[in-house]
């Protein structure tokens, strides 16, 4: 195991310079920003917020296909399969049933823990709740997932590490915005998201069920 894992590491050495930087961008962009709006005190406007995240996103996909030269099939933009609406559906409820079970786990343990849709919904209307919530579906998905485990996985051929990479920069980018009570859970999601992403290698269920679950938590907020 360790030899393998060493050898997939000396693979990733071996990554050309701009994939390196692209993968830098995806993983990094935004906790950075988040991080920066934090110490500088900035509170920009929700869609201001919006805007920066689809820029990154798409900044992302555009030097994948325009400078990489690949397909859009290599972030993640493949047709919907016969078994995508099943994992979409599974990997929603899933993720519900991971946020339900663990409450009283992260209550017990007096975890500090916000609001699930706090950020979204406070201080905006229904309508940009709802942007800001397929935004995050969406971008959080290409970034974290599609892009960084397609080349992790096509460069260090090992889809153990690609999930595991990009599930703990996920965790990690989270951690800025987040207590860790929240964080436990967002956590436990996103393992949930990896495997789904690493068994079927589509974006379609992984975003659909990313923004069900923002979606569902928005309305739950807004009408709860």
């Amino acid at each position: 195991m360790t030899t393998d894992v060493r050898t997939s590491l000396s693979k990733v050495a071996q990554v050309p310079p701009v994939t390196l930087a692209t993968l830098g961008v995806s993983l990094l962009a935004l906790p950075g920003y988040a991080w920066a709006s934090t110490v500088l005190g900035l509170n920009a406007p929700p869609l201001v917020t919006v805007a920066v995240q689809w820029t990154v996103a798409v900044g992302v996909v555009a030097v994948a296909v325009g400078v990489e030269g690949r397909s859009l099939a290599s972030v993640g933009f493949r047709r919907a399969r016969r078994g995508d609406a099943l994992a979409l559906a599974g990997a929603a409820a899933a993720a519900m049933l991971v946020f339900a079970a663990t409450d009283p786990l992260v209550a017990a343990l007096g975890l500090p823990v916000r609001g699930d849709s706090g950020t979204l919904s406070t201080g905006v209307g229904l309508s940009v709740a709802l942007v800001r919530a397929v935004t995050t579906g969406v971008v959080e998905e290409v970034l974290f997932r599609g892009y960084p485990i397609e080349r992790l996985v096509e460069y260090a051929e090992s889809p153990l590490l690609a999930g595991v990479v990009t599930w703990g920069a996920f965790t990690a980018a989270h951690a800025v915005a987040w207590p860790l009570g929240n964080l436990v859970q967002i956590s436990a999601v996103a393992a949930v998201f990896t495997v789904i992403y690493l068994r079927r290698r589509s974006l379609v269920p992984v975003v659909g069920a990313h923004v069900a679950v923002w979606a569902l938590s928005v309305l739950g907020r807004v009408y709860g």
